[in-house]
């Protein structure tokens, strides 16, 4: 019996210093396929080099959605979004690399490239922090 209790409340300590992100995504221009998301606790995650803290993936059925991802530890984060209409699991790009789908950052970064980490970074608080992010 002390066991279970003893793990019941390690269980209750580390949901205490988690937090939630809400993001509230804008700007979708079909209502077909997903939004897929990832949140990045580095730059190495955010550059593709490594795992993201937290992924996502949200069937679009209007032109904005909210995705609640719970249990962050508080700190340091960068989401990067693309909006995959045609269902194909990759961002489609033009002939020149330019993409034919929307994406988008946290702080709405990226309008012409993909940002660096500390552009796009932001801070997760410990009662949990609403970002609005804009598809480009």
């Amino acid at each position: 019996m002390k066991p279970l209790f003893a793990a019941s409340l390690l269980l209750l300590a580390a949901n205490a210093h988690a937090a939630t992100l809400t993001l509230d995504i804008q700007g979708l221009t079909k209502k077909t396929g997903h939004v897929l998301i990832a949140v990045h606790a580095d730059e190495a995650s955010f550059n593709d080099k490594g795992k993201p803290a937290a992924v996502r993936t949200v069937e679009v059925k209007d032109a904005k959605v909210t995705v609640t991802i719970p249990d962050l530890a508080p700190g340091t984060y960068a989401v990067s979004l693309f909006h995959d209409a045609n269902d194909n699991n990759k961002l489609d790009t033009n002939f020149i690399g330019i993409p034919k789908e929307g994406y988008g950052f946290s702080n709405n970064v990226g309008a012409r490239g993909k940002p660096k980490f500390d552009e796009a970074k932001f801070t997760l608080a410990a009662d949990g922090t609403v970002l609005t992010l804009t598809v480009f």
